[in-house]
């Protein structure tokens, strides 16, 4: 996923993302290309953002979609699949694969946590940005373009880490940071429940919340009782509990305050 903050290094078992700033991703532009344009994250590649998006985004399949920090472009690429046609790219630089630059209308190059968004106000019926605003150098920045080209009412949708997860909070007590920042991770910006209300709520209506669970967590013995309980929950009604528990990652759906 395109951020213009980090480089990704890939190992046997797992993706090792190294903090870069604006300046040295830049500077080592084909070694960060060569490995973002080949990268989906695990919110898009297991089609949980196409599902979000279609739950919120309504059925008219010709509105004008901007997806910040495109990176290869897997998001576009699923919900073109699901017959979105007016959709746009930006990023620090063009990582988008090739299947991708066939359905993107338009791609335009933007550090986006200090360049303005290259289109007009009110130009977009909806913004996404998946796991973006961790990666940001200034997130708020972003957040006063986001409000600036969406339309009147319309939709921004963004995922965090989930720090305020019963889980995270239990971490922090113990160790004094969180586990999603340490300092061989490419997170930098911690938006936590007071900064949420207090900057993006300023701008926009929150409309929505859904949670991002890894399928690792339905692995294994436990993860069979977790199965079961969550099957329970839904039933009663009372799941959010449960998947604010296990969920990575927050979703928020955002309205456009008019």
């Amino acid at each position: 996923m395109v951020r213009p903050i980090y480089l990704l290094r890939f190992t046997k078992t797992k993706i090792t993302m190294q903090y870069l700033s604006p300046e040295e991703i830049r500077s080592q532009r084909d070694q960060v290309k060569e490995r973002l344009i080949q990268y989906t994250g695990p919110t898009i590649r297991h089609g949980f953002g196409r599902a979000v998006f279609e739950k919120y985004a309504g059925q008219n399949k010709n509105i004008a979609v901007l997806d910040c920090g495109a990176a290869s472009g897997g998001f576009l690429k699923d919900i073109a699949g699901a017959g979105f046609n007016n959709l746009y790219a930006v990023d620090i630089d063009d990582y988008l694969n090739l299947d991708t630059k066939k359905i993107v209308k338009e791609f335009k190059a933007a550090d986006l946590s200090f360049d303005k968004l290259p289109w007009p106000d009110g130009f977009f019926d909806v913004l996404t940005g998946w796991c973006l605003i961790p990666h940001l150098e200034n997130p708020h920045h972003f957040i006063r373009e986001a409000y600036r080209t969406l339309k009147p009412g319309g939709l921004l949708i963004i995922s965090l880490i989930n720090v305020a997860s019963p889980p995270n909070r239990g971490y922090f007590a113990a160790h004094g940071d969180f586990p999603a920042y340490h300092e061989r991770n490419n997170h930098i910006a911690i938006i936590t429940p007071a900064i949420f209300k207090k900057t993006i709520l300023k701008y926009f209506t929150l409309v929505g919340t859904e949670y991002f669970i890894t399928p690792r967590i339905f692995s294994g013995w436990r993860g069979s009782i977790r199965k079961i309980l969550m099957a329970v929950a839904k039933k009663l009604g009372r799941q959010t509990a449960l998947e604010n528990r296990w969920g990575a990652k927050a979703v928020y759906i955002l309205q456009k305050k008019t």
